[in-house]
């Protein structure tokens, strides 16, 4: 059974306080015209009586026929055993009334000139009203029960998507890193071959940018200058790997100033960045990754361009992590908040992405 919140609890008190209230102000204003008392105790227990059956009627229900038979789908069930409640509650209401009845005593009925009482009507209308107040009582019972059922399992179901989606991007992120460490080492064991003295540089700055997947990148934002020294770094290695003469290798980062206060996803960068060294440098022809970031009003804007090169038979759209594993990850991030655009010619690849400005919640404003 789901938990009952204590705002519906309030929600009844409330409406129970108000419904006795309205009872009570229609009684005094009737007692009004005749020059009577406006409260006194036999009104006051009379009150008591009549709202202490449509207070038990409202307890089984909400306490017993709605958790345990109507929240568990068993509706055949409950729809007879509130029948049963209902016609059970309203025979007590109909022995009070003719007990009442029989004494000729009503609180906020004066006795007509010459003492002779009212004569009884055929279908006695407190007898039709009491049962049309049960089904009442009954009814919005059901209906604010349900609303806060439904608000519950909406809850629950926002929390399960959103653990969800962590696991998710855990396992997202999961496949960048092995991916990564892979292409680094491949890196990093070609050029011992070539150039030592580079390839102990790199195994340094390979260790930075593992340090930073490691222990940073592991928060769901991430400073954006913390994600530009990564790529600076990232950057920094490839330009040991590749021949300054045959590769141009170009970044453009914003000035401090502008990052300050700002955060992104980690790694999110990572991808483009990547594959555009994977897939758009060749060995035989020049080749060029030029990668640019920027801070424009409330957006963080990137851009990648790197040389094609069809005759090699690369496609990046088909390498790497992959561009539907690149949406996944953005789509679980920033929902429809993003923009991403990717175009190709016959002798560039290009890769544009829009971001949603987020402050860092590690900066005191």
């Amino acid at each position: 059974m789901l938990r009952r919140p204590k705002l519906e609890t309030v929600i009844y008190f409330v409406l129970w306080v108000i419904v006795t209230l309205l009872y009570l102000l229609g009684i005094m204003r009737s007692r009004s015209y005749s020059s009577q008392t406006l409260l006194d105790w036999p009104t006051v227990g009379h009150l008591l009586e009549v709202m202490t059956t449509f207070l038990v009627l409202f307890l089984v229900n909400n306490l017993v026929l709605i958790p345990k038979l109507l929240l568990r789908n068993r509706m055949m069930l409950y729809l007879g055993a509130a029948t049963a409640l209902v016609m059970i509650v309203w025979g007590v209401q109909t022995w009070q009334f003719l007990g009442d009845a029989s004494h000729h005593v009503h609180p906020s009925v004066k006795m007509p000139p010459g003492g002779r009482p009212f004569p009884k009507p055929l279908i006695p209308l407190p007898i039709m009203l009491d049962v049309i107040y049960d089904v009442l009582t009954i009814g919005c019972n059901i209906a604010i029960s349900l609303i806060f059922v439904r608000y519950e399992e909406k809850l629950e179901n926002e929390s399960l998507m959103k653990a969800d989606a962590e696991n998710q991007l855990a396992y997202l992120k999961a496949q960048i890193n092995p991916h990564f460490y892979m292409n680094m080492l491949n890196n990093i064991h070609g050029m011992i071959e070539v150039d030592g003295a580079k390839a102990q540089d790199m195994v340094i700055a390979m260790s930075r940018l593992m340090r930073y997947m490691l222990y940073d990148s592991s928060r769901s934002k991430i400073a954006l200058s913390a994600e530009m020294d990564f790529v600076r770094n990232y950057m920094d290695l490839m330009r040991l790997r590749y021949p300054a003469d045959k590769v141009r290798i170009k970044a453009d980062y914003p000035a401090p100033e502008l990052m300050s206060g700002i955060a992104v996803a980690p790694l999110v960068f990572l991808a483009f960045v990547e594959n555009a060294f994977k897939h758009g440098i060749s060995y035989r022809e020049e080749s060029f990754v030029a990668f640019k970031i920027d801070v424009c009003g409330e957006s963080v804007l990137f851009s990648c361009i790197n040389s094609r090169h069809p005759a090699q038979g690369s496609s990046q759209q088909s390498h790497g992590i992959g561009l539907q594993n690149v949406r996944r990850r953005l789509d679980l991030i920033y929902g429809n908040h993003y923009i991403l655009e990717i175009n190709q010619t016959d002798s560039t690849y290009s890769v544009n992405l829009s971001l949603p400005r987020h402050e860092d919640p590690n900066t005191d404003n």
